[in-house]
């Protein structure tokens, strides 16, 4: 790492010399350990694993006192401006500030590792200067920009600071911050942070104060959803944070002057026991709305997709990168990659790019406007290029029977697919609401499933929107109740020749018998 390391001093010198930071912040900087940082800063996606700690949202990522190691990415380091850097992508120069200014007044983090904070206390991320990943979050689930600028205004809706998550906030009545929610922009990972008093859930309050109306979903995502669904429908919408009663109950105890409860929780077992909960609980008008799909955000979802007139098929489309004068500087296809190579030490990664729309790109699953990668690259003074086609890989769930489906890579042949479930296979696709659009196809052996995109009869990479779908909904995999097309066939096949073999040994007795 020799080379790395000249790098790196020269990105120190660069930010030096423009007068940015001092050498001396630098090394105060260098002083923090990566684990006291994000014992102390990240407590809520921390976990212990034997004698050392893992992230949440990047489990391969493993941490002690000596330090970091990302084992899916393959280096790791001391420090946490390494850390900073390298991981969540910081500017050198914000970084050497951050860890100034928490070297300064730094949190014990053994204090918070041994003594979690009171349930009365709520842990609140820290903000980052923009909501743009947010924002594009967002939008790539089909919510519409204005309604989430207007939650952002409100101040009900915020991105944090270093892993860029959305923090969905509630407050009491004297506008005190009591409950928020984590959810990422590049996972799955979703969680309320330690504090949070669910008592006081997100809420967006309607055009009408005096309205007697209020829409209850689970989750503030399907919250926006309804709302951006159903516009010209005013009314109170509070989520639940889950199917637990308490948000609401503390909401019409504060709120004397609602008659009507619509009860849209999500169309599943869960969101139905609560909706029935809901009716037996409150001793007023309380109605059902059950959303078509799974939930509302999946119903909203599937309005702008035939909006679009594409239902998001899994075909492969161009992916345009710019720099940050929006000149067009290559482009590639839809699961290609392409090469970064860091400006701070000259780290070479390798990033899959999935299309979202137009100005989106998954960029290594996190989520950029194309205008914005530009700019974090220049700042972070990276280069990035598109690497070198090879050999075409499928990006899919599997699973044996009885387990819960995982992403896998496999090479794009008939061999793989067989190998994974167990020999000869059968293939069923997923139709979509108008039950014209295919969407997917299921991939069935004796051993195991595959959940796989479909194009033009080929099966191809799943894209990231139904993965996570199918991987809910299909887990564990079930073994098939009636035999497989391949079972049907080889019974026929075994039937036929034994029905043979008898005939043929009654020719021969008849034969025999006619001789005598």
């Amino acid at each position: 790492m020799r080379g790395g390391t000249e790098r790196a001093n020269q990105t120190e010198a660069r930010f030096y010399k423009m007068g940015y930071i001092t050498k001396s912040q630098i090394e105060q900087a260098r002083q923090v350990n990566a684990l006291d940082y994000i014992l102390a800063y990240e407590p809520d996606n921390i976990k212990r694993v034997g004698n050392e700690y893992r992230l949440k949202d990047h489990e391969s990522l493993a941490v002690n006192s000596k330090g970091f190691y990302w084992h899916s990415q393959g280096f790791g380091a001391v420090t946490a401006l390494d850390y900073l850097v390298k991981v969540h992508g910081v500017n050198f120069a914000e970084a050497v500030e951050t860890l100034c200014a928490y070297s300064n007044n730094p949190i014990l983090p053994q204090e918070m590792a041994n003594s979690p904070p009171e349930r009365n206390l709520i842990v609140l991320p820290l903000r980052n200067k923009n909501s743009n990943r947010v924002i594009s979050y967002l939008q790539s689930r089909g919510i519409d920009k204005q309604i989430i600028l207007d939650c952002i205004n409100r101040n009900d809706l915020y991105e944090s600071l270093y892993r860029h998550d959305c923090i969905f906030t509630g407050r009491d009545e004297h506008g005190k911050t009591r409950y928020a929610a984590i959810r990422s922009t590049t996972s799955a990972f979703k969680r309320d942070t330690d504090g949070s008093d669910k008592r006081f859930c997100f809420i967006i309050p309607p055009k009408n104060t005096d309205c007697q109306t209020v829409i209850v979903t689970e989750s503030a995502i399907d919250c926006l959803s309804h709302q951006n669904i159903y516009l010209d429908f005013d009314a109170w919408r509070l989520a639940l944070s889950g199917t637990a009663l308490s948000a609401l109950t503390n909401f019409l105890d504060r709120h004397k002057e609602i008659t009507h409860i619509i009860a849209a929780t999500d169309n599943d077992e869960a969101g139905h026991r609560a909706a029935a909960e809901i009716a037996a609980k409150f001793k007023i008008k309380v109605t059902r709305s059950v959303p078509e799909l799974k939930d509302w955000n999946e119903v909203l979802q599937s309005i702008k997709n035939q909006e679009r007139g594409d239902f998001m098929k899994d075909v492969r489309k161009d992916i345009k990168f710019i720099d940050s004068g929006y000149n067009t500087l290559f482009t590639i296809k839809d699961g290609d990659s392409i090469k970064i190579t860091s400006g701070y030490d000259g780290e070479e990664m390798l990033r899959k790019c999935r299309f979202i729309d137009e100005c989106h790109t998954d960029v290594g699953s996190n989520i950029y406007h194309i205008c914005e990668f530009a700019e974090r690259m220049e700042k972070a003074g990276n280069k990035y290029e598109p690497v070198q086609k090879q050999e075409r890989k499928l990006d899919i769930l599997a699973a044996k029977y009885g387990e819960n489906l995982q992403a896998a890579v496999i090479p794009m042949t008939e061999t793989a697919i067989s190998q994974l479930v167990g020999g000869k296979y059968e293939v069923s696709p997923f139709y979509g609401t108008d039950k014209s659009s295919v969407f997917g196809a299921l991939v069935r052996g004796k051993s195991g499933i595959a959940v796989c995109g479909i194009e033009g009869g080929t099966l191809t990479s799943l894209h990231p929107y139904w993965a996570q779908k199918y991987k809910r909904e299909l887990s564990p995999a079930e073994p098939p109740q009636t035999p497989t097309l391949h079972d049907r066939i080889e019974k026929a096949k075994a039937e036929a020749a034994a029905y043979n073999a008898a005939d043929s040994n009654r020719n021969k007795k008849r034969g025999a018998a006619e001789l005598e």
